[in-house]
């Protein structure tokens, strides 16, 4: 591949440089493996001449992308005034603490795992390039779906597939506030939103709620709901139903709990789980969150494969 004349790449302390017009435009770790060599790729066809022009014009057109399709609630204001959403937030306070130990080290490395391109000028008044992630929209088969990584889709996405079946939940919320919680919340402990998003759609039969939880308890997976005439737990807004649902989640997957949200505080029966880090993938929940549940991760996963195609 021809490069820009204004384009230097450069090997730095175990790191994979590009520099263009005199700024630090990608900063990949090096590795041995298939993917570091993908990554490399990846960095030589960001800053490679394209029909609009040079390497720096089409990372701005990939920044502005970036921008349209991020779906999740604004937290904050980026350094150059755009609206961040949560995870970007998290990306960006990581890449920050990578540039301070380069600072010290003299090597800089920011891990490439997939996604979505965005930009975003740090204190030091370098630009990095990194891509989103871990981002995937993988869908396996059997309830063989992992529930872990984040999702590459977006929360008009999510509202849309239940609005086709059901255009009148009955949610205490609009079904896309409710999509844009499931989005942020299952984004900041590294679960995948369209997974909960499945899930809430089997428990509450998109969100008809025909069953002993009425919609009014804001209880979108049935937690402490046991059949007949015990209707679980009740929430005090949608907001908190959400965070429940995920925390609930949280306690099947993971040993540790991910955020300062995910404790019995949110999810009345967090400490219920046990053993905690069990469930790795959608089937791992047949038998535990619905009982006897045969065949319950393989119904959810054919939704998630549904928001997927």
């Amino acid at each position: 591949m021809k490069l820009p004349s204004n384009v230097v790449i450069a090997a730095v302390s175990g790191a994979f440089l590009v520099i263009a017009g005199g700024a630090l435009m990608l900063a990949v770790a090096l590795g041995g493996t298939a993917d570091g060599a993908a990554a490399q790729e990846s960095a030589l066809a960001a800053t490679a001449p394209s029909a609009a022009g040079e390497g720096a014009p089409a990372i701005e057109q990939a920044e502005a992308n970036f921008v349209a399709d991020a779906s999740a609630p604004a937290l904050a204001v980026g350094p150059d005034g755009t609206p961040e959403p949560y995870w970007l937030i998290k990306q960006r306070e990581a890449r920050e603490r990578l540039l301070r130990s380069s600072e010290e080290t003299g090597s800089v490395g920011v891990q490439i795992t997939g996604g979505g391109s965005a930009t975003r000028t740090l204190p030091a008044g370098s630009t990095v390039t990194t891509v989103a992630g871990p981002v995937t929209r993988v869908v396996a088969s059997g309830g063989l779906t992992p529930l872990t990584g984040v999702w590459g889709g977006n929360a008009e996405e999510l509202s849309s597939y239940l609005l086709a079946s059901n255009p009148r939940p009955g949610f205490s919320v609009p079904t896309l506030t409710l999509a844009q919680y499931y989005v942020r919340y299952a984004g900041e402990v590294g679960l995948r939103a369209d997974v909960l998003w499945a899930q809430m759609l089997h428990e509450t039969g998109f969100g008809a709620y025909r069953g002993s939880v009425s919609a009014s308890q804001n209880n979108y997976a049935g937690i402490g709901a046991t059949g007949g005439s015990t209707p679980g737990v009740t929430f005090p807004t949608a907001e908190d139903g959400v965070k429940a649902h995920v925390a609930h989640l949280v306690a099947y997957v993971f040993t540790n709990d991910r955020a300062s949200w995910t404790n019995p505080a949110v999810d009345p029966r967090y400490d219920a789980v046990n053993p905690r880090g069990i469930a790795r993938v959608l089937n791992d929940l047949d038998g535990r969150w619905a009982v006897p549940g045969n065949g319950y991760g393989a119904a959810i996963e054919r939704h998630v494969a549904a928001l997927n195609r």
